[in-house]
């Protein structure tokens, strides 16, 4: 099979268990992270992947003046032209809107902890998933889409899971959260956690600890998914 390229912004945006899932299905990983410099695929190497995915921790900038996120909006606009499979979650969903024609804009506040999604529509990607599942969310900006996008599950009419063409999935919540993972986000800012979550820092980890497996089963149908609908292992 071919590689997957994982475009990694930070060290906080671990693919985690997307990345477990993608060994586990016996692919092999090509991680680039942006802040070790690591070069981006060029356009040419796109044909040779069996998939591109592009992740970034809940505060990761979307600062369009970036010189390495225009990179990879270039990047994902010509994934989208070449119908190479894409998951983009996180910054990665707002680099996708923005490379698709898109829009963000910053939230009036902090979103974060776990809310219900609402399904606008149903595709391949969200076969099989429940009808209003909670996932954990930690956004202070907000995709809006181009009328050529497929909205299929938002919160409060905030797109949360889209489609561009028939390949290209965004993901603004994040599904690839474990328990490692969820603790250095929660010990990167904990003033910041108790200033926003009602209950403060010890009952969003009480609830963490609640919904962290149907969080991971989740996770894992949705990349079943993925690699279904994207006809991954076929390229």
């Amino acid at each position: 099979m071919r590689p997957i390229a994982i475009v990694q912004h930070d060290a906080l945006g671990s693919p985690a268990l997307i990345g477990e899932y993608l060994r586990d299905a016996r692919f092999e990983l090509d991680i680039r992270r942006l802040d070790w410099d690591d070069p981006l695929p060029d356009a040419g190497e796109l044909d040779g992947l069996a998939a591109l995915v592009t992740i970034g921790e809940p505060a990761g900038s979307d600062d369009e003046s970036r010189a390495v996120l225009a990179g990879e909006r270039e990047l994902l606009a010509a994934a989208l032209v070449r119908e190479v499979p894409v998951l983009a979650v996180g910054v990665g969903a707002r680099q996708l809107c923005l490379a698709g024609g898109g829009d963000v804009y910053t939230r009036a506040g902090l979103c974060l902890g776990w809310e219900p999604i609402e399904f606008a529509a149903r595709d391949e990607f969200v076969y099989d998933i429940h009808p209003r599942p909670l996932v954990f969310s930690w956004r202070s900006s907000v995709c809006r889409l181009p009328d050529d996008a497929l909205l299929l599950a938002d919160t409060a009419a905030e797109p949360q899971i889209f489609r561009f063409g028939e390949v290209a999935w965004g993901v603004a919540f994040h599904p690839e959260i474990d328990k490692d993972l969820l603790r250095r986000w929660f010990d990167t800012d904990p003033a910041l956690i108790e200033a926003t979550y009602p209950g403060g820092l010890k009952k969003l980890r009480k609830v963490s600890r609640r919904e962290m497996l149907r969080s991971a089963m989740l996770c894992g149908q949705l990349m079943a998914n993925f690699l279904a609908a994207g006809r991954v292992r076929e390229r």
